[in-house]
């Protein structure tokens, strides 16, 4: 059996720092694969350092399969990446110093095209104040939701989605906790989510937690809050075995996808950054040379 990168489902952690890279012009694919050695390299027991490569990068390291760069035909904002690096620690200080290891890793071989903190809030919540990922799955079929299986094009990897939303937090929170709870799809204080007839249809939960073709559409998400008190929202992360997942859901909270009914929370938060990308097993990164 493959193994996976470190840190997928260690929940643990308390800060986060993300990059998203876009590969500059001139760049051999030597080069590319020194660069990546070079971040392996700083992969360490109580900081995970993991990555994940865009279309285009994935390209240069592996012809085995290919993949599109993230659209949704002009409804969110495609900003697709080249690599994605994610650093988790349990201080700020660990990864603010692994981060910088990062950094020197890379050079200048890479334009930064993100480079953001997130954190724990409160027990797990968003910045909304509702629990976030309550709806992850667990045990044997959190694997099943996030691993591509055997004979499917990279098998015991993963497919990421990331999106940097920004909250509206004013308006939201000018709502009573009751209308708040009907945005989201469950309750606020113990996040216990709505029975199916008490479910709006264009709550958040009823247009993500679904089945397709009888078969449940589950991510692991791993997101995280992030910002000041200027600018601040959800760097949203979510590990899916199929590609296609992502796509699905997206669609149904913009209402292109089985019917024409919006997701609500729209209403109060937007996307301004959206890639998916490929997570390699440990092994494969191992193995490259």
């Amino acid at each position: 059996m493959s193994t996976p990168q470190e840190g997928i489902f260690d929940r643990s952690f308390q800060y986060h720092l993300f990059f998203e890279f876009c590969l500059t012009s001139g760049l051999s694919d030597s080069a590319v694969r020194d660069l990546v050695q070079r971040v392996n390299a700083l992969k360490q027991a109580g900081t995970p350092v993991m990555l994940a490569f865009g279309p285009n990068l994935w390209s240069r390291l592996d012809n085995r399969f290919s993949f599109p760069p993230f659209s949704l035909e002009g409804h969110v904002p495609a900003t697709q990446g080249d690599l994605w690096i994610w650093v988790q620690g349990k201080s700020r200080s660990d990864v603010f110093d692994t981060a910088l290891q990062v950094r020197e890793a890379v050079g200048d071989d890479l334009a930064v095209q993100l480079e953001l903190n997130g954190f724990v809030y409160h027990d797990m919540r968003d910045l909304t104040g509702f629990v976030d990922g309550i709806g992850n799955p667990t045990g044997e079929k959190a694997e099943l939701a996030t691993f591509i299986p055997d004979a499917h094009p990279g098998a015991g990897g993963s497919w990421l989605l990331t999106q940097k939303w920004v909250h509206n937090l004013k308006a939201f929170n000018t709502l009573p906790v009751d209308e708040q709870e009907r945005v989201i799809g469950r309750t606020k204080a113990d996040a216990v989510e709505f029975e199916a007839d008490k479910m709006p249809p264009d709550a958040h939960v009823g247009r993500t937690d679904v089945e397709r073709d009888g078969v449940p559409q589950k991510l692991w998400r791993r997101s995280v809050p992030y910002g000041d008190t200027a600018e601040h929202g959800l760097y949203f992360v979510a590990f899916a075995c199929e590609l296609d997942r992502h796509d699905y859901l997206l669609r149904r909270m913009y209402g292109i996808a089985d019917d024409t009914v919006k997701d609500r929370l729209l209403e109060f938060s937007r996307p301004v950054m959206s890639s998916w990308w490929y997570v390699p097993t440990q092994d494969w990164l191992d193995e490259i040379s």
